[in-house]
Parts: structure tokens; C-alpha cells; sequence
């Protein structure tokens, strides 16, 4: 855990960084650093080694004992600034100080968003490498101080801010630890574990899992087929935390918790088989929503419902041609077991009208088509609810993630119909392969009777070496979005 400290002067620190705009008085600014040897820092600004351009880093060094080294980090132009931007330049400084073996950091900060910073520390500091040898791990960062020369606000006020900046970035870091997470360990055995370890932040959070028992009890027959194929028993997980009036309806959020996506039968080739661990990041997101909300004791009542499940071939799985019958009644053809999400998915919003809820909003790694149509920067929005997606995308804004709207509509229920079921599994318009995400949510929407919004998770996690501001893996996306969203 960082230890977060705030002052008017600096204390001794490993390195303090500097963020600058691209067209700002960066000498001035050093200048104003007293009782330094800044020579070495204002000699790189005769060059052009440091002009303040968007991610730009680099480190100088001051000759003095209690702060060797300064971080000149670049914010780009300042007309074209956002949160989003602040926050992957603090990122790529902690990133860039982690790779110095810096632990203990310094920020020069002006007016930037305390708890923002905060969170965006805690973000890029997180480095899943509990399976490398502890001489290849990342450094942690212990200290970081915040100098704020011009300090206005109240103490107590900036605690408050560093505490939930905090709240959140441990949550979304939780959040992508369930997601990175080998699949041969997180198992639906351990997810429903670890959302039982909610229960011990707050009271108020109830967590119940059902059994495959109490699942079949509840004619949840898309979920169980999907499931039928894994020597691992499927889980249904609900965690339920009423912060709110006990009158009012909650907001409920279900997560596609499939732990590994093998296809089932319809077998996915070699190359699509990697990183289908990251199949369960909607329940990752899910229960991250609410342990956050529970942590900031926010006076709203929250549930998620997430099926757990792997999706595997063998000689007891469900096959294509099969007729499954969901716990609403409507039957469902299915065409191919590796459209294996919205069928689990299916189940749970049946679940879901149990609470009268006031509002669901699912969260799934579901299709294919949305990372086609949207890149792996943004995640798709599908709602027939104008009020659920004005304020699902401006909350995605005030928090810097990025989400799409895409459409639903009569050619997309049409496609998901089927001759010999109610529905089927898989669908196109004009093409089997045409309009596959907006079909998916169309799929989904039949197993709903109040306010819903699909959310198809296209940027939850990145490959290969990750970005500047953050590590490879899972990203934890979604999970600040909503908690803005449940504030608004």
C-alpha cells in the first residue's frame, strides 16, 4: 500500500516530478523551486531534449543528497488537455519511476484533481507478477508526497480525495487481479470466494452463491448447458449491498463470469484460445462496482448477479442443435457453443426482474464484432433507454474511459429469431457475420422487462506490452465509470 502525504514544501523524496504543458513557461516554473541546483534541469530546455510534449518523460539530476533526481513529465498542448490525458501522463511517470527502482515519489502538483492522480498512481503502479521471480518483479512504490505550493483547500477535504482516490484504484486494481489471474486457478469456485471476501468491508453487503442445485431449481437451462461441459460445478454469484432508502429499487449489475472459453464444441482455433481467461472480466467489473460502493459507503442499493461457468468440449457438453430453455420459458437454438455469453447472460437477467429492479446494466467480454467495429480503446453501449445512455456516456467521459454508442433495432431482433425455437444463438444481418454485436444485444434485450443497457467490453483488457500509463492485462475498465454514473 502507497502512503499518501501532502504539504506546501517538499520533503527529502527519491524524485519529484514535474508536469509541464507543451507551450507553458517551464523555466519559471523550475525557477521557482528554491534552495535547489537546477542548473542541470534548465540546461535541457536550451535543447529541445524536454519540450513538454504528450507523455514525454525524462529524468535530470540535481547533485543534491535529499532529491537526486527530478522527472520532467509532458502534458502536451494545453488546449487539447483532458482528464483522460492527465491521467495516462501520471501513469507514465510512476511507470517511468518503477523502472528506475524508485520507490519513494514526489508530484509538483497546481490544480490537477487530487483524487484523480491518486487513482491514476495506484493504476499504473499495480503489476500483476506474482509468477516471476521476485528479482524480476516491479518495484512498489511506499511513499508519495504532494507538493502544493498554492494549498487552498482544507486538509480534511484532501484526504477525502487521496481516500477515494485510493478506494477506487484498490478496487479497480482487485478488479484486474480476478482478471489476470491464470484460468487453471480462478476457477467459478474462487471467484465466488473472493466476491464473499465483499461482505467483510461493509454490513450492509449480503453475499449469497448458489449451488448448481439451486441452479437447475431455478430452470436456469442456457446457463447450465453452458457449464455442462467443465468438471468445474457452475456458480451463480449474488452480492447485495443496500446503502440506500429501504423503498427504493436498486440498480443492478450483471457480469459475464465465464472463467475460461475454450468455444465448447465449436472449438476455438489456437491462437483465439489466449487470453480467454479474461471471459470472466464483466463479473470482474461487476463485483468491482460494488466492492467499491461499498467502500465509499455510497447511500444507494446496489446487486450483482454474475453466472459463473467454463465454457469446455467434452463428451457431456451441450452441442450445436441443441434447444435450451432459459428460466423465462423462451427456447433457444443453439448454432454455435461459442456464443456462449449471452446465454449465461440470458439466465441472469431473468433473475434480475426478481428485485423490481430500477435499472440493469450488464457488463461482458461478448463479442468479437465489437472490438472490430470499435478498436480495443472503447467498449460498445447498447440501450433502447435514452436516460441510461446519456448518463452511462457522460459518466464515461467525466472519468476519462471512453464508451460508444452503437445501435439495437428491428433488422437485429429479426436476425436472432429462429424457425424451430424462440431464438437462437447467433445472427447476422445480410451476412451471418454482419452487425454481430448489435445482434448479441438484440439476443439479450429478450430477457428483459425493465430500463437495460448492454455494455460490450471491447477495451477491458491489453495485450502484449500493455501502454505507457498502464500494464498489460486486464485494465479494470468500467468500474469508475459506474461508480460516477450511481453518484450522478
Amino acid at each position: 500500500m502507497i502512503r499518501y502525504t501532502f504539504n506546501n514544501t517538499l520533503a527529502p523524496a527519491e524524485v519529484l516530478v514535474i508536469p509541464f504543458f507543451e507551450d507553458q513557461d517551464l523555466k519559471q516554473n523550475i525557477k521557482a523551486l528554491s534552495g535547489l541546483n537546477v542548473e542541470s534541469v534548465l540546461s535541457l530546455f536550451d535543447t529541445t531534449d524536454f519540450e513538454g510534449k504528450f507523455l514525454q518523460t525524462q529524468f535530470c539530476y540535481t547533485g543534491e543528497k535529499e532529491l537526486p533526481r527530478i522527472l520532467l513529465l509532458g502534458l502536451g498542448k494545453k488546449s487539447e488537455s483532458s482528464l483522460r490525458k492527465l491521467k495516462q501522463a501520471i501513469g507514465a511517470s510512476v511507470i517511468a519511476c518503477q523502472s528506475k527502482k524508485l520507490a519513494k515519489i514526489a508530484y509538483l502538483l497546481k490544480d490537477e484533481p487530487l483524487q484523480d492522480v491518486v487513482l491514476a498512481i495506484e493504476v499504473a503502479a499495480y503489476a500483476y507478477d506474482d509468477h516471476k521471480n521476485k528479482d524480476s518483479r516491479i518495484t512498489h512504490i511506499e511513499e508519495c508526497q504532494f507538493v502544493l505550493p498554492h494549498l487552498k483547500k482544507e486538509a480534511k477535504a484532501m484526504k477525502v480525495a487521496i481516500e477515494e482516490g485510493v478506494a477506487l484504484g484498490s478496487s479497480i486494481n482487485w478488479t484486474r487481479t480476478l482478471g489476470n489471474t491464470p484460468p487453471s486457478i480462478m476457477t467459478p469456485l474462487l471467484l465466488a470466494t473472493e466476491a464473499q471476501t465483499i461482505s467483510q468491508i461493509d454490513k450492509k453487503v449480503k453475499v449469497k452463491i448458489l449451488s448448481q442445485k439451486e441452479i437447475e431449481k431455478l430452470k436456469m437451462g442456457c446457463f447450465l448447458a453452458v457449464a455442462k461441459g467443465s468438471v468445474h460445478e457452475p456458480k451463480f454469484i449474488i452480492v447485495e449491498y443496500m446503502g440506500g432508502k429501504q423503498k427504493d429499487a436498486p440498480t443492478i449489475f450483471v457480469g459475464k463470469g465465464i472463467t475460461f472459453d475454450s468455444g465448447g464444441i465449436s472449438l476455438k482455433p489456437a491462437d483465439a484460445l489466449v487470453d480467454m481467461k479474461f471471459d470472466m472480466l464483466g463479473a470482474a467489473t461487476v463485483l468491482g462496482i460494488i466492492r467499491t460502493a461499498a467502500l465509499l459507503k455510497l447511500k444507494k442499493n446496489i446487486v450483482a448477479l454474475v453466472p459463473a461457468c467454463e465454457n469446455m468440449p467434452s463428451g457431456t457438453a451441450y452441442r450445436p442443435d441443441d434447444i435450451l430453455t432459459a428460466m423465462n420459458g423462451k427456447t433457444v437454438l443453439v448454432e454455435n457453443t461459442d456464443a456462449e455469453g449471452r446465454l449465461v447472460l440470458a439466465d441472469a437477467l431473468c433473475y434480475a426482474a426478481k428485485y423490481k429492479p430500477k435499472e440493469v446494466i450488464d457488463f461482458a467480454t461478448l463479442t468479437g464484432h465489437c472490438c472490430i467495429a470499435l478498436g480495443n480503446e472503447r467498449s460498445g453501449l447498447f440501450t433502447p433507454d435514452e436516460k441510461i445512455s446519456e448518463r452511462a456516456l457522460l459518466s464515461a467521459k467525466n472519468v476519462g474511459e471512453q464508451l460508444w454508442r452503437l445501435p439495437l433495432g428491428d433488422e437485429f431482433s429479426e436476425a436472432v429469431k429462429a424457425e424451430v425455437a424462440d431464438l437462437r444463438n447467433t445472427g447476422g444481418v445480410g451476412h451471418p457475420r454482419f452487425g454481430g454485436a448489435s445482434t448479441a444485444a438484440a439476443f439479450l434485450q429478450n430477457f428483459t422487462d425493465y430500463p437495460w443497457a448492454h455494455i460490450d467490453m471491447s477495451s477491458a483488457y491489453w495485450g502484449g506490452k500493455g501502454k505507457a500509463w498502464i500494464r498489460a492485462g486486464a485494465n479494470g475498465f468500467g468500474v469508475e465509470t459506474m461508480i460516477e454514473y450511481l453518484k450522478g
